[in-house]
């Protein structure tokens, strides 16, 4: 291959790239406006390409979607880890627990949502919410660590089950929209929630 027909390649490869990002970005945009899934027509123009270039640069719609999610997901990786895990009093650990998952979850809420409804026929997708919530699983394994270790197997279980469901997705998505809570209220009840579980589960609690 002759060096200009390598930088034709290249060239094409590039710009390639370049609309599949453009199209990747336009359908966040329009995520994050309107809190639902978009058209092709709307995707399309958003990304100043023509609808048949979608399917060039993705095999469907579901494959757009699919990398759209993992994009954001990857975008926004530091929020989903807890900072300085497991480390601290006990009052300053769950203070860190709910200001990840807040601040988490309001950064990637329109995305997320989508996520949850393409999951229920997307074995795919729903893949990639299973190993988040696992991954959450083993986050608050760790970070509760202490309180876990002075507990019977079944009764530790059932507390980072509890926790878990408290702080999920589903359940801040809850109470901001269905009880219309501020971030601060849903903070603030959160603490006091998990605060209470674990006072539940202590040994030797009157």
């Amino acid at each position: 291959m002759s060096t200009d027909e390598v930088v034709r390649v290249d060239g094409r490869t590039a710009r390639r790239e370049r609309n599949r990002a453009a199209v990747i970005d336009a359908l966040l945009g329009l995520i994050d406006e309107s809190h639902v899934a978009p058209s092709t027509d709307e995707i399309a123009e958003r990304a100043g390409v023509s609808v048949s270039s979608l399917f060039r640069y993705f095999e469907s719609l579901d494959d757009l979607q699919e990398q759209t999610i993992e994009r954001h997901f990857e975008r926004f990786a530091p929020l989903f880890e807890i900072p300085t895990i497991g480390a601290g009093p006990l009052a300053d650990r769950i203070d860190r627990l709910v200001d990840a998952r807040t601040t988490l979850y309001r950064s990637i809420a329109p995305v997320a949502r989508l996520a949850r409804s393409r999951a229920l026929d997307n074995p795919r997708l729903a893949g990639t919410l299973v190993e988040v919530r696992a991954r959450f699983t083993r986050q608050l394994r760790d970070h509760f660590a202490p309180e876990l270790a002075a507990l019977p197997r079944a009764s530790g279980n059932d507390l980072v089950a509890l926790v878990d469901t408290l702080t999920s997705f589903e359940s801040w998505d809850l109470v901001r929209t269905t009880h219309g809570y501020s971030e601060r209220l849903v903070r603030r009840a959160w603490h006091a929630g998990v605060s209470g579980l674990i006072d539940s589960f202590a040994p030797n609690r009157p």
